[in-house]
């Protein structure tokens, strides 16, 4: 069955973002077909009327633990593995529950794909994974399991072990020493030796699928001192490194540059709970679109309800950032510094249908999400709205 969003203000946030009036987009089988402007729409299609409507990618959200923070009433917390402050081998797709509110909340807010796993009380906490809002299960949202190895560094994991079990890392060093351990590690083996990792389910598999650029180092880093220790690291073993929240990033945005690190921003909309993050402040991205980093503006939810996403790039639009810049950190510079452009973030022919629709343009107060689809398939209506 072939649907047609007909003539609707479609943002496509191609390389180009064009912005098309009246236009349609074509749906077929999850996927865009076409989009184009003045289209012949046989009647023997579903055709939904989005005149007056705006269409743009459904939402992004590059950093968050949907699925796995405990949250109301919840009493166990699902995202941090503290029985140990090295825990490589935790995999994010065995504590998702696909049924948690949180996703229901996702789609709300137009977010149509997220990426989720172990949080940062440890140095080495775990492999992320990128998948969609809705579906019936983890394996039908898979987008990509393993997309990164999440670290930590500043004052989380010495706050959890150092400080609550007086045990190691009790300093940044310790910090610092605990991410490099497992590099070192398999810089000792021999190709042999590498080879049968996954066979024996060893705890150094992630790092070297680190090494060889199958996956990036994420590391969680607020103070400059911490984002200078990433990018060290990141070097010494020449390993793909995204540079986590970041929060004093704009202290430092040549050697950020130069480093070629992405970086996912936020969130800024939440108290100083810790020292390190009182700098905190929604003129970063402005900073880092003027000096020409990639960048995606997360919710690090439940910190920020991921439902409110949008506002968090609202926010830095007030701050200065430009308005196209900031719908583009949360779907096209999203999906790129993801590595999942090739499906989403776009409307472009061959894309997956995951659509947003808006009763205003984005930036205007009254802006509010009216539907969400994901590969094509309705997933949210505003109550009260009618095809």
């Amino acid at each position: 069955m072939v649907t047609v969003l007909r003539n609707g203000t479609v943002y496509t946030m191609n390389k180009s973002n064009e912005v098309l009036e009246n236009a349609d987009i074509w749906i077929s089988e999850g996927e865009i077909i076409a989009v184009g402007q003045n289209t012949d729409v046989p009647s023997d299609v579903q055709m939904i009327d989005c005149t007056g409507q705006i269409i743009t990618p459904g939402l992004i959200d590059a950093h968050t633990h949907v699925g796995l923070w405990a949250e109301v009433t919840e009493k166990q917390n699902d995202a941090n593995e503290y029985s140990s402050p090295w825990t490589p081998l935790m995999n994010a797709k065995d504590g998702i529950d696909p049924r948690h509110f949180s996703f229901e909340q996702a789609v709300m807010g137009g977010v149509t794909t997220v990426q989720t796993g172990a949080g940062s009380a440890n140095p080495i906490g775990g492999v992320w994974s990128i998948l969609k809002t809705a579906g019936n299960s983890y394996d039908e949202r898979l987008l990509i399991e393993r997309s990164g190895l999440k670290g930590a560094l500043g004052e989380n994991p010495k706050n959890v072990f150092g400080h609550q079990y007086n045990t190691m890392p009790m300093t940044r060093m310790a910090v610092a020493h605990l991410i490099r351990k497992g590099f070192y590690e398999v810089l000792k083996l021999t190709d042999a030796e590498r080879e049968r990792l996954a066979e024996t389910h060893s705890e150094l598999l992630p790092f070297a699928e680190v090494l060889e650029h199958k996956m990036p180092l994420r590391l969680h880093c607020h103070r400059a001192d911490d984002i200078a220790t990433a990018i060290r690291i990141a070097k010494e073993f020449h390993v793909k490194l995204s540079l986590e929240h970041c929060t004093e990033g704009f202290l430092m945005l040549d050697a950020i540059k130069e480093s070629g690190a992405t970086v996912t921003l936020g969130p800024y909309m939440t108290p100083a709970t810790k020292y390190e993050n009182r700098f905190s402040t929604a003129k970063s991205p402005k900073h880092f679109h003027e000096t020409g980093i990639p960048f995606a503006i997360m919710t690090d939810h439940p910190f920020i309800p991921i439902q409110y996403l949008y506002y968090c790039v609202v926010e830095a639009v007030k701050h200065g950032l430009d308005q196209m810049a900031g719908l583009e950190s949360i779907t096209s510079n999203a999906a790129n510094v993801m590595g999942i452009a090739d499906r989403v973030g776009s409307i472009e022919e061959g894309k997956d249908a995951d659509l947003a629709i808006w009763s205003h343009k984005p930036f205007q107060t009254k802006a509010k999400i009216l539907a969400t689809y994901v590969e094509g398939k309705e997933v949210y209506r505003l109550e009260g709205m009618n095809h």
